[in-house]
């Protein structure tokens, strides 16, 4: 009696190979089928047709369902073959991440409708030349070259000054969806001219968040081109071609990025605990999200460092215009009127 017992849990054994099957009276002759069609929840064998399942169908018997382990394995491999590029090419661009990037912008040609100076006194590439102090001053010290950019731009008259000289009015932020919610800018109505000295700093240092002399320095080469009538810059039209190409690149390549992240933690929670390979896949995706992500990073500061000595360029420019009006109207001879005796 014990051997026939013996070989007929031998037969079930070799029939339901996974561990914890077959239990008693759980896998009959003609394979094992839950009443509910789903992978059991005590240890038998889920069986397709009376037959054991294909291997890497089934991980157990233990109610944790079916996963297509091949796949996984293959996009492991593909993203583990295409990360160590990645890392390679963000190691390799570092250059471009910094002021040394800043030739690259003579890869794109200048709009049509500039020429050599724009009606500028000197070009934007002469303006480090001229005025190298004021250059120098301007791009290590951004806050408080802006507001002395500012100050010249308005010709030394600060009763002209409002926030921004109104080229950032209407809603912001929030309001641009509910126009009741904050913020909504109206230049001129908060007391700019009561204390233009103190906007103007809190303009260049805090109330444009990060962007803040960004924000000053557009706000002050806008006006002084509509002021005095003066146009584009070559140099200027290449650099903001290319901060517009290089953005683009390093948004689409952050999106990129971000999905993979999120795909590696939905994988981490609701995969991983079931099978080895897809905690495998959740790691590969995890560093191919890192890699690009340091690339799009690099992409990033290089933008910001070429617009940084792009604004120090142009600032110098705008300086020695400033300058080279005061010293014609100083040498412009004054119309005599002669009295008759």
């Amino acid at each position: 009696m014990a051997d026939e017992a013996a070989e007929e849990a031998a037969k079930y054994a070799e029939l339901c190979p996974i561990e914890g099957c077959p239990m008693e009276g759980c896998c009959p002759e003609d394979g094992c089928f839950p009443e509910d069609g789903c992978c059991p929840t005590e240890g038998c064998c889920h069986y397709e047709n009376g037959c054991c399942p294909s291997e890497g169908c089934c991980q157990s018997g233990d109610g944790e369902g079916c996963i297509c382990d091949p796949c996984l394995n293959l996009c492991t491999t593909c993203l583990e073959c295409i990360t160590p590029g990645c890392d390679i090419l963000a190691e390799s661009i570092w250059c471009l991440g910094s002021p040394i990037a800043f030739p690259i912008i003579f890869c794109f040609s200048p709009d049509p409708y500039t020429n050599e100076s724009s009606g500028w006194s000197i070009s934007m590439l002469r303006a480090p030349c001229v005025r190298p102090f004021t250059c120098c001053f301007v791009s290590l010290c951004i806050p408080c070259g802006q507001w002395f950019v500012r100050r010249r731009a308005l010709g030394g008259d600060m009763s002209r000054y409002k926030l921004w000289q109104g080229y950032h009015d209407g809603p912001q932020c929030c309001a641009r969806i509910c126009p009741n919610a904050p913020i909504t800018i109206e230049a001129g109505t908060y007391g700019e001219q009561d204390c233009p000295n103190a906007f103007l700093c809190l303009e260049v240092t805090c109330l444009g968040g990060v962007c803040s002399p960004c924000c000053a320095f557009n706000a002050s080469r806008q006006y002084m081109k509509e002021d005095r009538g003066l146009g584009t810059d070559p140099t200027e039209a290449r650099q903001e071609k290319c901060a517009d190409f290089f953005s683009q690149i390093a948004n689409s390549i952050s999106q990129v990025a971000c999905c993979c992240c999120c795909a590696s933690w939905i994988l981490q929670l609701c995969c991983a605990s079931q099978s080895e390979d897809a905690e495998e896949l959740s790691d590969a995706t995890r560093n191919f999200s890192r890699a690009l992500r340091s690339i799009a990073h690099t992409c990033y500061r290089g933008i910001w460092s070429t617009r940084m000595v792009a604004i120090g360029c142009m600032s110098a420019q705008m300086v020695h215009h400033e300058g080279s009006e005061t010293r014609s109207l100083k040498s412009a001879p004054q119309s005599q009127t002669m009295e008759r005796g």
